[in-house]
């Protein structure tokens, strides 16, 4: 039987493969594309905790050999393996070979904050403790060596809705919390000199090539942000969701080419439209955080106080609670290399190491 490319293949046959080879993960309900992998989301059953997980394979890149591919994609799964082990940072929990092409196991918990935006009504408080989640993963990932994740979007955050998976929690709108994913371009611009990312939320020195930082990511949750309070406007102004990544209801094409991003970009990066009323502190702020010049963003330390402040004025009871979870789970991060607080993982991932370089 001759081998197969899996590579080549198209990604309904990649989903049969992937349900026959991982028969443990349920039905296959959902594919997604990246920008350096495919996602297939699975569905473990309602009696499984956490239901929903994910398999990511790489996928192939233009004048990109199969061998560097593997090697990307491994590097990607190293980088994230040493982000472990955070409540706001997803990473791997098995790795299997699919037909020479390697694979990484991860959970999906409740989706994607992008999907999670246009189904729910999300309060205030929801969303700046949503904002604050994502800062805290952040800083935890910087903390360990991360320069720029590079691709910072609502599809590449996760949500784990502690409402539904615990009972007799507070009433407190704090209990959403946001999950950083895919780090398929996380340091890509140093380690491989690439600077791309998904166009809507890229800095300016991405389209710049310039040297990238903390600050490039901060652009990006600045955008994020912004979509999360106007439930789900760009600062460009169109409800992103209609125009991109495809147009919807005969919308315009003009937000699928590259050239309009350049040129907000190169008009300020001005918040364009604000279609619901917003405190002036707020976009003050958040027009900081899409500052062209990356050293007049805020550091993620001082957003984190912003939004602090921001939910404090809010809900005093809120405020109080998620400084002591956010205290609580710092301080509950592993200070012993993986190897030892998850041997499982580390052996399963060094064996997929071994097995790559051997092939090459």
């Amino acid at each position: 039987m001759n081998e197969i490319d899996f590579y080549s293949e198209t990604s309904d046959f990649k989903k049969i493969i992937l349900e026959s080879r991982l028969g443990n993960r349920g039905n296959c309900i959902s594919i997604m594309s990246g920008m350096c992998g495919e996602i297939f989301v699975f569905d473990q059953g309602q009696n499984t905790f956490p239901r929903y997980s994910c398999v990511k394979v790489p996928k192939p890149l233009r004048d990109v050999t199969y061998e560097e591919i593997a090697n990307r994609f491994i590097r990607e799964l190293e980088l994230q393996l040493s982000f472990y082990h955070s409540t706001f940072v997803n990473w791997a929990f098995d790795f299997n070979t699919i037909e020479n092409v390697p694979s990484a196991s991860f959970r999906y918990w409740n989706g994607d904050l992008g999907r999670f935006m246009l189904e729910n009504d999300l309060s205030n408080i929801t969303k700046l403790s949503f904002t604050l989640y994502i800062c805290a993963g952040l800083k935890h990932c910087y903390e360990r060596g991360l320069n720029s994740h590079q691709d910072l979007k609502p599809a590449n955050i996760l949500v784990k809705d502690n409402y539904k998976n615990f009972t007799n929690l507070p009433k407190l709108d704090i209990y959403h919390f946001a999950v950083i994913a895919d780090f398929g371009l996380a340091n890509a611009s140093i380690d491989y000199n690439v600077f791309d990312g998904s166009r809507p939320y890229m800095a300016p020195e991405q389209w710049k090539k310039e040297p990238l930082s903390n600050a490039t990511d901060v652009f990006a949750l600045g955008v994020i942000f912004y979509e999360l309070i106007t439930n789900g406007y760009h600062p460009i102004g169109i409800l992103l969701n209609d125009y991109w990544p495809e147009p919807k209801n005969g919308n315009s094409k003009k937000y699928t080419r590259k050239e309009s991003w350049e040129n907000w970009i190169n008009n300020g990066a001005k918040i364009n439209h604000c279609p619901i009323s917003i405190e002036p502190k707020i976009i003050f702020f958040i027009s900081k955080m899409l500052s062209i010049n990356s050293s007049d963003r805020p550091s993620i330390e001082e957003i984190m106080d912003f939004l602090l402040e921001l939910i404090k004025s809010e809900s005093e009871q809120s405020f109080i609670q998620i400084k002591s979870l956010l205290t609580h789970f710092e301080e509950q991060s592993p200070k012993t290399p993986i190897e030892d607080s998850w041997p499982y993982v580390s052996a399963k991932f060094n064996e997929l190491k071994h097995n790559f370089k051997n092939s090459q």
